[in-house]
């Protein structure tokens, strides 16, 4: 069995080349290949160069947080191993994510597991997942990117809160449209509620986290669902973070799939809050937890905040 780790990176190159080298240690007939953001800093691909079962996705895909270009990059990677490599799992994982025990442990289970995937899902409207309205917010509207005031940095602050609380307002008033400010840089999206949905109501809604662990099966499963179904594309590009959502709706209302509720990640949320926008940085007396939790990969790690967590790390797995 081969078990590709197909690694999203968008910076801390010295960092992602200390990931991919420690897999390769682990992993010694695992297949590696990044896709590396290029919106950031150009990738340096020497140290990969000539490197045998490392590769670099060609022609990658910029990102930006809560848009579908996630889902584009992830779409952009599978087509190209598909097309390229011979493997039996893939593993996605993130540029500041690191293994945290013996990965032939690790692809021996997948190798015996009765399971297709490994992926932590629940129906998006479920409030005890998330707060309360956020799926009907993300996936029951259509968005519309709205241009960019460049002077908007400019007004006073006072006048930035009185136009923060006519939004809020606006959308407590009505039910049909929804204007949401985006963070991390992104434009502020129009929303036009949606009358109908380009599936039945047996197709369930779920939201989660966008790293998954797929077999070849579900892969497959992925992309024959996208070719008979191809309104879903057009009506995921106009939600919110669907890269929390797209990828999951597929596997888990496959009846052809077994799919373990598991995304097989130790994660460390800032104040234990798992609904936040993006994990905290995993410090040196805190590795020792991540370890315990039995999971194969923990993120984040940041070795500019904190450099001797991955020498405890490395220390604990013998290299």
């Amino acid at each position: 069995m081969r078990t590709l780790y197909l690694v999203f990176s968008h910076h801390h190159q010295e960092q992602l080349l200390r990931l991919v080298t420690t897999i390769r240690q682990l992993s010694p007939n695992g297949i590696i290949v990044i896709h590396h953001d290029p919106s950031g800093e150009r990738l340096n691909t020497l140290p990969y160069a000539d490197k045998e079962n490392i590769h670099i996705i060609p022609h990658p895909v910029c990102g930006q947080w809560g848009d579908f270009s996630l889902v584009e990059q992830y779409l952009h990677s599978f087509r190209w191993c598909l097309e390229n490599l011979d493997f039996d799992w893939l593993v996605t994982i993130t540029g500041l994510s690191y293994p945290i025990m013996q990965l032939q442990k690790f692809e021996s289970y997948l190798e015996h597991s009765e399971n297709d995937a490994y992926a932590y899902h629940f129906n998006a409207f479920d409030p005890n997942h998330w707060p309360e309205g956020t799926g009907k917010k993300r996936y029951l509207f259509a968005y519309f990117k709205l241009p960019k005031n460049p002077y908007y940095y400019k007004l006073p602050s006072n006048i930035k809160a009185a136009l923060g609380s006519y939004r809020i307002r606006f959308n407590q008033i009505q039910p049909f449209f929804r204007i949401i400010s985006m963070p991390r840089g992104g434009a502020t999206r129009l929303g036009v509620r949606r009358w109908r949905l380009p599936f039945n109501k047996r197709f369930t809604i779920y939201g989660g986290r966008q790293m998954i662990n797929i077999n070849r099966k579900a892969l497959d499963e992925i992309f024959s669902f996208l070719n008979e179904n191809k309104k879903y594309i057009s009506y995921s590009k106009r939600t919110l973070i669907p890269d929390e959502s797209f990828f999951l709706n597929i596997l888990c209302n496959s009846p052809n799939l077994n799919v373990c509720n598991d995304i097989l990640r130790h994660i460390k949320w800032p104040d234990n809050i798992n609904h936040a926008s993006s994990v905290d940085v995993i410090l040196s007396d805190e590795v020792e937890k991540a370890i315990q939790s039995g999971n194969p990969f923990a993120l984040k790690f940041d070795v500019k905040i904190d450099p001797k967590s991955l020498d405890i790390v490395d220390k604990f797995l013998g290299i």
